[in-house]
């Protein structure tokens, strides 16, 4: 039997997910350009909303932020970048970009290594923390997302995760649902989802799957 777990910081509305950590509610998902390599950023910014750090309103206008403050200081490093973020962000980045708010009581964990051991630790963290992963793909390059729940399958009282279900900000903004990308990381049976280095299986709302790695993830948790 199918069996799906999703992140208790979310609620579905009309208009895409929305954060349940807010007096009012913070559309969380943010589209990230077509030109630009900025998804790890887009994915802690994210993040911050989900979280209640962050405001809508206040990503959208970061340069209403007093250079002082830690937004101020958190918009300054993200400008250090440069507008396209050319390189894109590893990340020591996004560790980075998180001490601005270590006052908020923000815990990071970054686990990488072994496949299963990070997908183990997504799926221990994805009801009340806030993982975002990195994907390898083909020729090197890397994309981030956020985990917003995974699927598997449940067989004699045993929940078999399969696939992670993720806001991608490289996607359009779901309406009808928390996710807008899923990334396939095993079979039913245990196996690999694909064959190779690249092992695992990304696919948006366009569809067609493309081959990735399953690298590392960043938990972010307020204590």
């Amino acid at each position: 039997m199918n069996h799906m777990v999703v992140s208790n910081l979310f609620r579905i509305s009309e208009e895409g997910p929305v954060s349940t950590q807010t007096p009012n509610p913070e559309l969380v998902h943010l589209r990230q350009g077509d030109m630009d390599g900025a998804c790890g950023p887009y994915c802690i910014v994210m993040a911050l909303i989900a979280l209640g750090l962050m405001t809508r309103s206040q990503a959208e206008n970061m340069d209403q932020f007093d250079g002082r403050g830690k937004k101020g200081h958190f918009r300054d490093a993200l400008k250090d970048f440069g507008a396209l973020v050319s390189q894109g962000t590893n990340t020591n980045d996004l560790l980075r970009l998180t001490d601005f708010f270590k006052t908020e009581q923000l815990k990071r964990n970054h686990v990488f290594g072994k496949k299963e051991d990070v997908f183990n630790a997504v799926n221990d963290a994805v009801e009340d923390a806030l993982p975002i992963i990195c994907l390898r793909w083909e020729g090197g390059s890397g994309h981030w997302l956020l985990v917003v729940g995974y699927q598997g399958i449940k067989c004699d009282g045993e929940l078999r995760a399969t696939h992670l279900l993720c806001l991608d900000p490289g996607q359009e903004t779901p309406t009808t649902g928390l996710w807008n990308a899923v990334v396939e990381v095993f079979k039913p049976d245990g196996l690999s989802a694909e064959r190779g280095r690249l092992s695992s299986a990304h696919w948006g709302m366009s569809g067609g799957k493309r081959k990735c790695k399953l690298e590392d993830t960043l938990i972010l948790k307020i204590k």
